[in-house]
């Protein structure tokens, strides 16, 4: 007896939570609608509703499960790999919420690279007070000093000394946070009234800001508008960029970077035998002469004729927290650039920036074409970590890597949050290799992650909720991927995964 009831009382536990909802459903409901009596039947009615409801429910839910199982026991991919693979719930933050997520993690990484007590004990000399252009004030400055610049429009091309701050006047609430056109990142007030223009200025070799090879942390440049490099062509050597840093290491922080003539600020380093004629040049790792490894913080980049940030030849700059966007080079009559392209042998650490409205995709990394006698001898390699990037053209991914990374030094692409891709969310292709672990993929209009004839070390922990228009995640063209964990993808009707007869994933316990 005891036996038997105990079974009872289990049953009735099972469904206890929709004995619950029924009641509390119908609890609310007007028990004599339209002025009826007792008699009505209205309770039956909204309960045999809600059971038909509950019924659709779970056959809706039954069919997408066993669709699913469908689509990934054809999927290509191995039985003990899918079982390792994420059925949770997705919730993708709002781009607001994601921005500042990614701000945070940009002001962390900034924090221990920018030295703030250097110029603590310094001169000040104070533009145009002291000195009537600023080029003058740098040019006199020790290591140390301070050159400050009053508002105004300053029409000059700068060239920048080692140890020295240059920085605009943050009186008269010159320090208050302020909106930027067209920006989701807000700048000082004082980066908005003090401005170097180059309107004036014929193209040439100079960009708005130059640095003397070997600059190092301590030569700082803080909020300042600086615009108008006068219109180059980016794709022929020999040009300039808005702020041109070879073979220097320079800080720059809390300024608006717009209207260049070219790629908003490039980064390089310098080789012993930059002189040279260009078929005879050496650009390997082994004849750098000066590294380029500079700090680009809080900056927003816009209307460049060229990247908004570009890094080449071995550079290795950190980019933290910038906004980059409406950057086009189109009119030049080739395929657009990128918001943010990486190429020659570069290695820079792209963390909490946000990449948007860019026609020639987010951010990307490449090869490069060959150069001089001896080419480059190491792969682009950047680490792409915390980022926002949304609404760039479909003519590259959100994320794209083309030939780059190795074994050694892969490409690590992290905790990223990428929406509304015109074309592939995070794509890799032509012997890529790296690791595509945390990310989250929203509404690509193609597969939110592609593997083209490339190596995946870690393709672990991304979250993706697709358009229905492609399967989320696809490896195809002799891709490998040696490791595949806890992937999670809201995809409607179509595949999770798939994977072509060319390619293969690693089976659980096989690496």
């Amino acid at each position: 007896m005891i036996q038997a009831r105990t079974t009872c009382l289990k049953k009735i536990a099972a469904h206890l939570p929709l004995v619950l909802i029924l009641v509390f459903s119908t609890a609310n409901a007007a028990p004599f609608p339209g002025g009826g009596g007792p008699g009505g039947n209205t309770f039956q009615e909204d309960g045999a509703t809600f059971q038909q409801s509950m019924r659709a429910r779970m056959q809706a839910r039954m069919q997408q499960q066993q669709r699913r199982k469908i689509q990934d026991r054809m999927s290509g991919i191995p039985e003990s790999v899918l079982k390792l693979q994420s059925l949770e719930p997705i919730r993708m933050p709002a781009i607001d919420e994601a921005v500042a997520l990614a701000l945070k993690a940009a002001a962390r990484a900034a924090r221990p690279l920018i030295d703030t007590d250097f110029h603590n004990n310094g001169t000040t000399l104070t533009v145009p007070k002291d000195f009537p252009t600023i080029q003058q004030a740098i040019d006199n400055a020790k290591p140390g000093d301070t050159v400050l610049v009053l508002p105004g429009v300053y029409f000059e091309q700068l060239v920048m000394k080692d140890g020295i701050k240059l920085t605009s006047d943050p009186s008269g609430h010159g320090n208050d946070p302020v909106a930027v056109a067209g920006a989701r990142i807000r700048l000082p007030e004082r980066v908005l009234r003090t401005i170097i223009d180059g309107s004036k200025s014929r193209p040439s070799r100079h960009g708005m800001i130059d640095f003397d090879p070997g600059v190092g942390r301590t030569a700082i440049i803080d909020g300042f508008t600086i615009q108008n490099l006068p219109i180059q062509n980016h794709h022929i050597p020999g040009h300039a960029h808005g702020l041109n840093i070879r073979g220097a290491s320079p800080v720059i922080t809390n300024c608006l970077i717009r209207s260049m003539g070219s790629t908003g600020i490039g980064s390089h380093v310098v080789y012993n035998d930059q002189e040279s004629r260009m078929s005879k040049r050496d650009f390997r790792w082994a004849n750098i002469k000066y590294q380029a490894s500079a700090v680009l913080y809080n900056n927003v980049i816009r209307d460049s004729v060229g990247l908004g940030i570009g890094c080449n030849h071995f550079s290795s700059p950190f980019i933290l927290g910038n906004e980059v966007f409406n950057n086009d080079d189109s009119s030049l009559g080739e395929t657009p650039s990128p918001g943010m392209g990486n190429k020659h042998g570069s290695f820079a650490t792209i963390i909490g920036n946000i990449v948007h409205d860019n026609p020639g995709g987010g951010i990307m990394a490449k090869t490069g074409a060959l150069q001089g006698k001896y080419g480059i001898d190491r792969k682009t390699h950047p680490t792409i970590r915390n980022n926002v990037i949304y609404d760039n053209g479909r003519r590259k991914p959100g994320i794209s890597c083309k030939n780059a990374g190795s074994l050694e030094t892969p490409i690590v692409i992290s905790n990223n949050y990428v929406y509304r891709a015109t074309g592939v969310g995070i794509g890799l292709r032509e012997n890529s290799i790296a690791i595509v672990e945390d990310n989250m993929v929203m509404h690509s209009q193609g597969p939110d992650i592609t593997i083209n004839n490339s190596i995946v070390l870690k393709l672990d922990g991304n979250k993706i909720i697709g358009l229905a228009t492609a399967p989320g995640i696809t490896i195809v063209n002799g891709s490998t991927v040696h490791e595949m964990i806890g992937n999670a993808v809201e995809n409607g009707k179509l595949p999770r995964f798939m994977v072509d007869h060319k390619s293969e994933v690693k089976e659980a316990g096989s690496r």
